[in-house]
């Protein structure tokens, strides 16, 4: 009997309360901080360039395998990106692959609105990952 009391006392409770309703295309939901979107590249400002220093971590650790690396030699010798892909269709969005850049070049996005009609446009690029990165600077780094 006194579960069915402390029901309806929630319920009368919530009466006096007006509905929140969102405009969603109009108007966006503020995410939370420590929300995880989509991954994307941090870039450097005054050159344009994605910050990764091609060492793999993030590649290695990512659970389902959706991120690709394809690594090329530079003209001094040193490691350089030359393709960069995630497959946001595998992606769990866990964050591991933020949380092991050594140099914080990969931060998990704001963007949420992800959906799209076919597969092959859950497939981003390095230069579409930079562009999303450079649209939202900072918004989640590992700690």
């Amino acid at each position: 009997m006194l579960d069915e009391v402390k029901g309806f006392w929630v319920t009368f409770k919530r009466l006096g309360t007006g509905n929140v309703t969102t405009q969603y295309p109009e108007e966006k939901r503020q995410m939370a901080p420590r929300f995880r979107g989509l991954p994307s590249l941090r870039a450097d400002p005054e050159t344009g360039e994605a910050l990764c220093v091609a060492c793999g971590l993030c590649a290695r650790i990512c659970p389902t395998s959706c991120l690709e690396m394809n690594v090329v030699a530079s003209e001094e010798g040193d490691r350089e990106l030359g393709e960069f892909i995630l497959r946001s269709g595998r992606c769990l969005f866990c964050g591991f692959c933020a949380q092991v850049c050594p140099v914080d070049a990969i931060t998990m996005s704001g963007e949420y609105e992800l959906a799209t009609q076919t597969r092959d446009g859950l497939i981003y690029t390095k230069t579409e990952l930079a562009s999303i990165g450079a649209q939202n600077p900072g918004w989640w780094t590992a700690e």
